[in-house]
Order: C-alpha cells, then sequence, then structure tokens
C-alpha cells in the first residue's frame, strides 16, 4: 500500500499523494450529497411552510448552496491534509495569473451573487433586454436565461444586469404600452382619438379600471403623431396585445376612410 503515499507532486511546498486525493474527492463528494440535501429541504419544506416567493427562496437557496460549497471545499482540503494557508500563500503567484486570465469568468460569477442579493431581477421576471422581451427562466452562478415569448433562450452574462440599462417589467403590478400612429394632416384628430380610444378598451388584455388615452404627440412634415396609451397587467402579453392593437387599427382606419400618410418623393428629369 506504499504507492497510496508515493509523492505525486506538489503544491505550495506540500506534497500531494494519492491518498490525498481521495480522500479529498471522497470528502467534497459528502460535501456535495450535503448540498444537494439542504437545497432539497429548503425548496421543498422550509420555504414552502413559511410562504416565501418562488423566485426568492431559489435566490437565497442559491447562495447558501455556494457557501456550503466554499466551505466544503476548503474541509475537503484539510482533510487531504493540505494546509489552506501555506497553499494559498504558495501559490500566490499563480493564482495572480490565473486570475487575470479568469477576469471575465470572475466578473459574471461577482455580478451573480450581486443579483442574488440586490435582486434587481429573480426568476419568473419579465424583462426587457438589448430591445428583446422575455422571462428569467434561471440565475446561476455565470450567467442568467432568458426566455423570449417566441421560445428562444438568450444566456446573458450577469455582468451585463450591472452595467447596461435593463427593464425589469415585474417590478410593478401594472404598466403602461404605447402605440405610436402617424396620420394624415388633413385627417380629423377627433374621429381618430375616438376610434382609438374605442380600440384600447375593447382589448380583452387592458385594463378597465384605467381607462386609455391618446396624445397629440407631434406635427411633422409627413403628418400628424398620435399614441395611444392602454394599461395592462400581463407583462409578458406586451407584444401580443400592441400586435392585436395595430391589427384592429388598420381595419378601422379602412373601414372609415382614414389613410396614413405616404413619403413625398421627388421625381428627377433629365
Amino acid at each position: 500500500m506504499d504507492f497510496l503515499e508515493h509523492p505525486l507532486f506538489h503544491i505550495g511546498g506540500q506534497t500531494i499523494t494519492l491518498i490525498s486525493i481521495i480522500v479529498f474527492v471522497i470528502v467534497f463528494l459528502l460535501v456535495l450529497a450535503v448540498s444537494r440535501l439542504v437545497r432539497r429541504i429548503l425548496l421543498k419544506r422550509v420555504f414552502p411552510r413559511n410562504e416565501v416567493n418562488d423566485g426568492v427562496a431559489r435566490s437565497i437557496t442559491r447562495i447558501i448552496n455556494y457557501f456550503v460549497l466554499v466551505i466544503g471545499f476548503l474541509i475537503a482540503l484539510n482533510s487531504a491534509g493540505i494546509n489552506v494557508s501555506l497553499l494559498f500563500a504558495g501559490g500566490a503567484a499563480i493564482m495572480v495569473g490565473i486570475g487575470f486570465g479568469l477576469q471575465n469568468i470572475a466578473n459574471n460569477f461577482i455580478s451573480g451573487l450581486i443579483i442574488l442579493f440586490e435582486r434587481p431581477i429573480k426568476e419568473g421576471d419579465f424583462i426587457e433586454i438589448g430591445g428583446k422581451m422575455g422571462t428569467v427562466v434561471s440565475i446561476s452562478a455565470r450567467s442568467t436565461k432568458v426566455k423570449t415569448n417566441v421560445g428562444i433562450m438568450i444566456i446573458v452574462p450577469n455582468s451585463y444586469f450591472i452595467e447596461k440599462e435593463v427593464i425589469n417589467r415585474s417590478y410593478v403590478d401594472k404598466t403602461q404600452i404605447e402605440i405610436p400612429v402617424t396620420i394624415s394632416h388633413n385627417e380629423d384628430f377627433e374621429k381618430v382619438k375616438e376610434i382609438l380610444l374605442r380600440l384600447g378598451n375593447e382589448n380583452q388584455y387592458s385594463m378597465k379600471d384605467f381607462p386609455p388615452s391618446v396624445t397629440f404627440s407631434e406635427i411633422n412634415e409627413l403628418g400628424i403623431l398620435t399614441k395611444l396609451w392602454i394599461w395592462i397587467v400581463d407583462q409578458d402579453m406586451h407584444s401580443v396585445i400592441r400586435s392585436q392593437i395595430n391589427y384592429r387599427i388598420l381595419q378601422e382606419f379602412k373601414k372609415e376612410g382614414i389613410k396614413f400618410p405616404v413619403p413625398k418623393r421627388d421625381l428627377i428629369k433629365d
């Protein structure tokens, strides 16, 4: 059995043998099992019993899981006879070199912890990033998965949520969406306004307690820019509602003879 004690390599002035590797693996596997058990107990018993929000429960569980894994890793090293303090001291130069090479990964990992602690977003939130809308499916150590309304999964680095602007539409109970419409200068604005308000009220997703409104936004050389504003609760139906109302606008304008402005083109004759 001497081969178990045979030196394999050295780290930070410490000798690593086969038996130390075996002990490390066994202890760390036990840590993984304990971590999985703690996560299951929290998600299946503790949090449901205390009526903790699902997104909050998953965030707290993930933080606890990271903590258990880090502590367990250190315990596994110590159980294998490896002095952690000496290992860090002896491998400081190596760690600095690795740190420079893994800056991006470290940045995303730390950003992930910030997201879990500050919770600007959480699982289940309906958000808008880079002009795309979707639901946060999961937040991991390095990235966050966002599923769009058309079923596309976007994997976003966690640092994006810390450094860039992100619209979280689940932060509020209701939100207002705008639907711009440009009409010709000679059209009856009051008539257009009446049609838009009617279409806003008739939509099944618009809030009946908060009536829609129409604003006279801008007059330019092309025509008159108006905007229909409606309040909605179902944040993930944002694109669907906009599409439905735009379709009804086309139908009603055609029925009432209301025309959209056509850009003028100057023809150059030889």
